[in-house]
């Protein structure tokens, strides 16, 4: 089993999405971070809300 690192549920699938705007993988280190699907929904409504509450 696989565990979330925002919940911390056990899980037997996580994601990592690293779309923002300014990510830059390659030249800053990064603390990478596992979503289980819960958390992954959540940060894309927030990241949604976020994008309109910009534009």
């Amino acid at each position: 089993m696989l565990r979330c690192d925002f919940c911390g549920k056990e899980t037997k699938r996580v994601k990592r999405v690293a779309i923002d705007k300014n990510y830059d993988r390659l030249s800053i280190k990064h603390n990478i971070k596992y979503a289980c699907e819960e958390c992954s929904q959540l940060k894309d409504k927030k990241r949604q809300r976020e994008r309109v509450a910009h534009a």
